[in-house]
């Protein structure tokens, strides 16, 4: 009997095996097989309202909040159900949130390719016009922008939201306050927040609250995602550049641990001065239509594969009567010598900028590399009438922070309507679908705020090329040119002394001159006799000028 029982259960336990490989795969399974334990969604029975898992670049983040969102998704058996994504941008939302390789579609195993054939066994469209996923069983995932307010998501009868780089929002109040948080308020009603903590943004007050975990909230799980603890899905390049853009600053733990860093103490800038400063991008509405004087300033590596972060910073004015400096454009990153030479000397062209680089740290090899790379561009057309941008070399004589300081100063001075001199624009980009995506300059201002110039710290990149870009410009005079006038060219040392100005005494000689006249009898022959005031003098008799060229 024991051996029957033994041969049943076998039986039964290899056509359960068999069933289940015929059977459709759950992409749940999959993804609980990899993830981390802190990856993992909690239990939806326990009372939480919010879950945050806020981690450093490439931590795994954007595919931790998708599959959370699909978990419940995929249990949700009512089926009619309403759920949102929001993202910083409408095209965050879709490109990445959605379509990415970390998106939602992903996450509920299936692909826009397999939508857009009408193979998707889960999908049934996914439409960017109307920024809706709609499932088979009639769920239907929202889709919309933070920086809009979240609006297509106001109203609606939510059971779960997934909000995306809070720390970017910066329309955040109106996107949570009154879109997101009364909007999530069916079923299990939980809302499931990424991001890197930048409190560089405005949105840091909503990251500091929901950290705090805040009684408005309703009770906040905080997990913390770690770069290295993701190494085994990150490409080794990718890795090396991040690290290598971040070790060594107050930036690490940000940038990689996923730690929000408050205000520095001794720090060169801070966080309200940027925000005063935001404006829109070069050619919006609020900004000048171009840089009537630019600069590039250059902070290179030494061209080794190990080597830190590269950078590029386009500075300049707004024209004659723009009283405003403008920061219009930041890059920074790891990239082959001729590959970034020839990035800065096309934006060069395009900004009509002299470039100026740093030639104590890796700035011969990268002159020496500008003059070949423009010969290159010039035998491609792509230097408008031959003309090549001026590149001019500094040395760094002095400390990091002894150069930084000067250029701290500038952004405390104020124009003549009251605001501040300075302007930090919006980068114009477009998103795959060719709309306007301006993104603003959030990695150059985290490193300005959290520099210090301490012993032994380490200048972030961006942050370099931001101070060699706006030297040129700590001498800028604004404001309308003085009044018009005559200049004093000449005059008697005892009337200054006696303080009476060159007007009195030019209203004086005249009233003198039209006297003398009256006294001239009718029936005087015609002359000028004893009048000799209202003739010019004799050149030769003339007082020499010396700011006025001989003729002769």
């Amino acid at each position: 009997m024991t051996a029957v029982a033994d041969e049943a259960d076998a039986a039964a336990v290899g056509l359960l095996d068999d069933r289940l490989s015929d059977a459709p795969k759950d992409p749940r399974l999959a993804w609980r097989k990899i993830a981390r334990p802190d990856q993992l969604l909690p239990p939806l029975e326990d009372p939480w309202r919010v879950t945050f898992w806020r981690g450093g670049r490439g931590s795994g983040k954007t595919r931790t909040c998708a599959q959370a969102l699909a978990e419940i998704v995929l249990a949700d058996t009512d089926g009619d159900g309403e759920y949102g994504i929001v993202a910083p941008t409408y095209s965050d939302a879709w490109s990445k949130c959605t379509e990415g390789e970390s998106g939602i579609l992903s996450a509920l195993g299936t692909s826009i390719a397999e939508v857009k054939d009408n193979r998707s066994r889960i999908v049934k469209s996914a439409l960017w016009t109307r920024g809706q996923v709609v499932l088979h069983n009639g769920t239907v995932i929202y889709v919309d922008s933070a920086n809009d307010g979240a609006l297509r998501v106001q109203g609606r009868n939510l059971k779960a939201c997934w909000c995306d780089e809070i720390g970017l929002w910066a329309k955040w109040k109106v996107a949570w306050e009154e879109s997101i948080r009364y909007a999530v308020r069916r079923g299990v009603a939980k809302i499931l927040c990424d991001g890197t903590p930048k409190a560089s943004r405005p949105a840091r007050e909503l990251v500091q609250s929901l950290l705090r975990d805040d009684p408005e909230h309703g009770g906040v799980i905080s997990r913390r995602l770690r770069t290295v603890d993701n190494i085994g899905n990150l490409s080794e390049t990718f890795y090396r550049t991040v690290v290598g853009a971040a070790q060594g600053t107050a930036l690490e733990l940000q940038e990689l641990e996923g730690e929000l860093i408050a205000d520095v103490p001794n720090s060169l800038w801070t966080r309200d001065l940027l925000d005063e400063i935001q404006c829109p991008a070069i050619g919006q509405p609020g900004a000048p239509g171009h840089l009537f004087s630019a600069r590039i300033g250059v902070d290179p590596s030494d061209g080794a594969e190990s080597s830190d972060e590269q950078a590029y910073t386009v500075f300049g004015t707004g024209g004659p009567a723009d009283p405003h400096l403008y920061v219009a454009e930041n890059w920074g990153g790891q990239e082959p010598p001729a590959a970034f030479a020839r990035r800065v000397i096309l934006k060069a062209v395009q900004w009509d900028a002299e470039i100026i680089v740093e030639k104590n740290h890796g700035g011969a090899w990268l002159t020496t590399t500008f003059q070949q790379v423009m010969k290159d561009l010039d035998q491609e057309g792509l230097l408008p009438g031959g003309r090549k941008p001026r590149v001019r070399t500094v040395t760094a004589s002095q400390s990091k922070r002894t150069r930084a300081e000067p250029v701290s100063a500038l952004y405390q001075r104020r124009a003549p309507d009251g605001t501040r001199i300075l302007r930090h624009c919006k980068m114009m980009a477009r998103d795959k679908y060719g709309n306007a995506d301006p993104k603003p300059l959030v990695e150059l201002e985290d490193q300005m705020v959290l520099f210090t110039g301490a012993a032994g710290e380490r200048s972030p990149d961006r942050l370099d090329s931001l101070v060699w870009s706006a030297s040129p410009f700590l001498n800028t005079s604004f404001g309308p040119p003085g009044a018009p006038g005559i200049r004093k060219w000449a005059g008697s040392q005892e009337m200054e002394n006696a303080g009476i100005s060159e007007e009195t005494r030019a209203h004086r000689r005249m009233r003198e001159i039209q006297g003398r006249a009256a006294e001239v009898p009718e029936d005087a022959p015609w002359g000028l006799d004893g009048l000799d005031d209202f003739a010019p003098a004799d050149e030769r008799d003339l007082p020499t000028r010396g700011n006025v060229r001989s003729w002769r």
